[in-house]
């Protein structure tokens, strides 16, 4: 029992620190952007665009490059997991006291919470590229 709680909590730290590593990612994605755009987002400014106008489509590339950050997770999680079920004879890793959980409403759990959390990272990101390089 204290080796799965060892597991368990260096588990943690390391989707933690993944987690940091892709909003790191995704704002210099983002702000590499910005500055590659910054010809059109003076003229956007001298149009009269409002600054959320401007800070929109960098709000939204985020949310996207979240999400397709974590479909790679998602399939890996439900065919991986399926494949791990199914390899020991539905579940019974050793023998009848330690066994997995069902696949299939695990599976589904998972997969929309790490469509979430791809989501909230790459927001995160975008917000805090944004914020710090476009000056509005």
């Amino acid at each position: 029992v204290s080796v799965f709680e060892i597991i368990k909590n260096g588990s943690v730290i390391i989707v933690v620190a993944l987690i940091v590593v892709a909003a790191f990612l995704i704002s210099n994605t983002i702000r590499i952007t910005i500055f590659s755009r910054k010809r059109e987002i003076d003229i956007m400014r001298l149009v009269g665009a409002s600054n959320i106008n401007i800070k929109i489509p960098f709000f939204f590339e985020g949310l996207f490059l979240g999400i397709l950050g974590s479909v790679l997770p998602i399939l890996a999680t439900i065919y991986g997991y399926t494949a791990l079920y199914n390899k020991f004879d539905n579940g019974k890793l050793f023998g009848a006291w330690i066994t997995l959980v069902e696949p299939t409403p695990l599976i589904y759990q998972v997969s929309i919470l790490l469509l979430i959390i791809g989501a909230v990272v790459g927001i995160i990101g975008s917000v805090g590229a944004v914020k710090k390089h476009l000056k509005i």
